[in-house]
């Protein structure tokens, strides 16, 4: 799997322990990536994103930065950013869980315990909202560089509700 960012990426906006492998990390990147991201946009960029990664409009568009449109200077987080809260949510969700041979556990010490799952779940969801927000400014890159992006197609409605948000479709 190519990932578009990496675990150190995304310490740059989120606070994830030292002692977390970046092998166990990236699994959640990859989760992110392809049940969060690759829903919000079309299937065809999605998989030139991935070819193209090191590209430098498509670098740009993972790092973020600032940029220029009708004479105003805007920045945006980047792909890194949505990826990070997208990750991040799926991380602290399942991370106390440890799979045994005798079923999920969860490891608890005298000096600490594991957080509620109700407190992790509105955590999950906090993150996510916070990553669709990034998201927003993202795709506002995008449409105002659409000439560095020609594979980015919303005709089949990836990308943006009608209502000119994101959500996040979530099974419970």
């Amino acid at each position: 799997m190519i990932l578009l960012i990496t675990k150190a990426q995304a310490m740059a906006f989120l606070q994830i322990a030292v002692g977390v492998s970046d092998t166990e990390y990236e699994k959640f990147i990859e989760q992110a990536q392809d049940f969060d991201l690759k829903e919000l946009v079309c299937e065809e960029f999605y998989h030139d994103l991935l070819k193209n990664k090191t590209q430098e409009n498509y670098a740009k568009l993972i790092t973020g930065g600032e940029y220029e449109y009708n004479e105003n200077t805007y920045s945006f987080k980047g792909l890194a950013g949505v990826l990070a809260f997208f990750s991040y949510a799926r991380f602290q969700l399942e991370s106390p869980a440890v799979s045994t041979s005798f079923g999920m556990q969860f490891k608890t010490t005298p000096n600490s315990q594991p957080v509620p799952l109700e407190e992790r779940r509105n955590t999950y969801y906090q993150k996510k909202s916070q990553a669709n927000k990034l998201m927003e400014d993202v795709v506002k890159y995008i449409e105002r560089n659409i000439e560095l992006f020609p594979k980015y197609n919303c005709q089949n409605k990836c990308g943006s509700s009608s209502t000119g948000g994101f959500s996040t479709k979530v099974i419970q």
